[in-house]
């Protein structure tokens, strides 16, 4: 009996690896595309802060504090709403005098630091959802007492429609290439293997500074800031593998 299951397990291993051997992977082809979809912004995201600097700590919030409360002002009489209005980060940083200069013969004596005074510094993030109060928003806040523009980034809100366009312009693409390479090569696409998805991507558009700096130069000479939003493209990539096999004539994609 013992003789008997070795054979048999000696059999069943041959079979196994001569199995093994016969198999043989498909050739397969991989195509990529990428699809793209141009729009105009939505929404623009203006930044400003309100910085100030005195000798003392309650001197230079209370500044702070007047001054964004301007700003705020401001923004609410555009008709901004107050939930589009953001405060993004508050630091207050205290100035040091520098340590007097010590002889090499004179003992080191370690003293805490003078404070000589604080600067104050607020940031504030509009949500504008009407862009044509863009402009006029960045003129009424550095009037207003905001004495920095951090720029602007143009935006759309809702941008899954979008990426779904472009994603079904990325898979009509990779099928015409996988059909066109399959006719240049000869061969036949016999079955769609896999499909993946690429990230998407919105560019940023440049942001715009030199206007608003312009107008905090020259005393807010302009009734508003010309701001141009330009263009946002969405994009979309896709891949597909085919199994590919010997031509029999000209076929379509699966």
């Amino acid at each position: 009996m013992k003789i008997l299951a070795i054979v048999l397990i000696g059999m069943l291993s041959s079979s196994v690896a001569w199995a093994d051997e016969e198999h043989v992977d498909p050739s397969t082809l991989t195509v990529s595309a990428r699809g793209s979809i141009q729009l105009s912004p939505d929404t623009a995201i203006v930044n400003f802060s309100v910085e100030t600097a005195g000798e003392t700590f309650e001197q230079v919030v209370g500044d702070n504090r007047d001054r964004m409360q301007r700003v705020m002002n401001a923004l609410l009489g555009l008709g901004i709403p107050e939930e589009r209005i953001q405060t993004t980060s508050f630091d207050v940083t205290p100035k040091y005098a520098l340590p007097p200069r010590r002889r090499p013969d004179q003992p080191i004596i370690h003293e805490p630091p003078k404070i000589l005074g604080y600067t104050a510094k607020n940031g504030l993030k509009v949500e504008v959802r009407d862009l044509e109060k863009v402009g006029a928003v960045a003129d009424r806040a550095l009037k207003a007492g905001a004495n920095h523009f951090n720029g602007i980034q143009w935006i759309v809100r809702d941008q899954h429609p979008v990426y779904l366009q472009a994603l079904a312009q990325a898979a009509r693409k990779a099928k015409e290439k996988a059909r066109i390479l399959a006719q240049a090569l000869d061969v036949q696409l016999v079955e769609l293997l896999t499909v993946q998805e690429g990230g998407s991507h919105v560019p940023a558009p440049r942001r715009s500074f030199a206007k608003a700096n312009m107008l905090m130069a020259d005393g807010a000479a302009e009734s508003s800031v010309p701001m141009s939003p330009g263009e946002l493209e969405v994009e979309a990539q896709v891949s597909l593998l085919y199994e590919i096999g010997p031509s029999a004539g000209m076929t379509d994609i699966p």
